[in-house]
């Protein structure tokens, strides 16, 4: 989910009403976290392999934290398999983060 940036502009108008900008960006704001936050369910990034390795290498403040979920797709459809893949502790007490694969059953 990507969650739009705030601009820094003039947020009400001289009536105290929403400016045409900041309706925009509150509208936008509201759709992207309704189509990926309900109580139906949380939508996961759809990401590559290598997509997720980048998103690892980057800096520590930028990214994920342990308990992110992430669907990992190697292939195009419709031959494309969708692994879901999770960041956890490694157990270890060094503070060290690993992925690690969800194997799939059927459910329930």
């Amino acid at each position: 989910m990507i969650i739009p940036i705030f601009q820094s502009a003039q947020y009400v108008d001289e009536k105290g009403y929403l400016t045409s900008y900041s309706q925009l960006y509150n509208d936008e704001l509201n759709s992207t976290l309704r189509a990926g936050l309900s109580d139906n369910g949380w939508t996961l990034p759809i990401v590559t392999a290598a997509e997720l390795t980048l998103l690892e290498a980057l800096p520590p403040i930028d990214r994920m934290p342990n308990g992110t979920l992430w669907v990992v797709i190697n292939a195009d459809p419709p031959t494309a398999v969708a692994e879901l893949v999770v960041k956890l502790d490694d157990g270890t007490g060094n503070q060290t983060s690993a992925l690690y694969k969800l194997t799939k059953t059927a459910y329930p």
